[in-house]
């Protein structure tokens, strides 16, 4: 029996320019006066496309996150949360999230307004200060029995490792408006903030942008990457990415983006701008004794 050709990227993208195009049809939702419609550009939101991407293991609601120091989040429109390991508290007017449980943050919005993106940040600024008090985990014992087979077989001692986790991730969608919102809209005064208030990953769905925050080498990249009908399918892939890195993996992490270009054809920056960091970047640095404690063994 002959196979028949299919192809997988084209197949992909098709499905991700529907979405977009159902997700674009629910921000006129949200201008209705009726009262029970307000925020309804949430739930759609979850219907649409939350709820078929996401993995099994995770939840949507709708609250505040909690840490084990004292800090709590602002109420978020959506908690994307490991429900298979972890409770949650209903309480009288909100949800309570463990931050130990919480992987992502999302909000939503119905139009791009200055007023609305500072929301956002300020948002995204109670999430980011956030720690999780968790002991760790298979991913970091795993590391460190590495670097323990290491030291024995180069005759080294170390005293551990630096572990600096990531941090709650966030994220945003406009569903109308931000056409300005490009690598000339970012002043100096602006990327002093990017670190502690932007979010992870935001999606401009009306001009069709997505804008990235990574961290690479102890740096901190803002990055715009404009692929028209596309951008959704960019937006949904760093947003699995930004989940498949919280998360200890039996499994290989799953890339959308192998599916839904073809190799070495993959989205590229239209922009990128380096952003100062408030916070350390999340990294692990062993703590070797014969040398310094942030040079790498010899």
């Amino acid at each position: 029996m002959s196979r028949e050709w299919v192809n997988t990227q084209d197949q992909v993208r098709k499905y991700f320019r529907v979405k977009a195009k159902q997700l674009a049809a629910t921000a006129e939702l949200s201008v209705c006066d009726h009262t029970g419609l307000i925020g309804s550009h949430r739930e759609e939101l979850q219907r649409v496309f939350l709820r078929e991407v996401l993995p099994a293991r995770f939840s949507v609601g709708r609250g505040m996150v909690y840490g084990a120091f004292g800090h709590r989040s602002k109420e978020a429109d959506i908690v994307i949360w490991d429900s298979q390991n972890y409770p949650s508290l209903p309480l009288l007017d909100h949800s309570f999230f463990f931050a130990d449980s919480v992987r992502l943050v999302l909000e939503c919005k119905s139009r791009w307004s200055a007023d609305e993106f500072g929301d956002v940040l300020e948002k995204c600024k109670s999430v980011r200060g956030i720690i999780a008090g968790r002991s760790l985990n298979l991913r970091e014992e795993i590391n460190m029995i590495q670097q323990d087979i290491y030291a024995l077989r180069e005759g080294l001692e170390h005293d551990g490792a630096l572990i600096m986790p990531h941090h709650i991730a966030t994220a945003a969608i406009f569903l109308t408006g931000g056409d300005s919102i490009n690598a000339d809209w970012v002043s100096d005064e602006r990327l002093e903030e990017v670190d502690e208030k932007w979010p992870d990953v935001t999606l401009f769905l009306g001009p069709q942008r997505v804008v990235i925050k990574r961290y690479e080498d102890g740096q901190g990249w803002l990055e715009f990457i404009d692929i028209r009908e596309d951008s959704l399918v960019a937006f949904t892939a760093e947003f699995l990415a930004l989940l498949s890195e919280r998360l200890v993996h039996v499994e290989e992490p799953f890339y959308l983006m192998r599916f839904a270009f073809p190799p070495g054809n993959e989205p590229k920056p239209t922009a990128r701008i380096k952003f100062p960091l408030v916070f350390p970047p999340p990294n692990r640095v062993p703590l070797w004794r014969q040398a310094s404690y942030f040079d790498p063994p010899r």
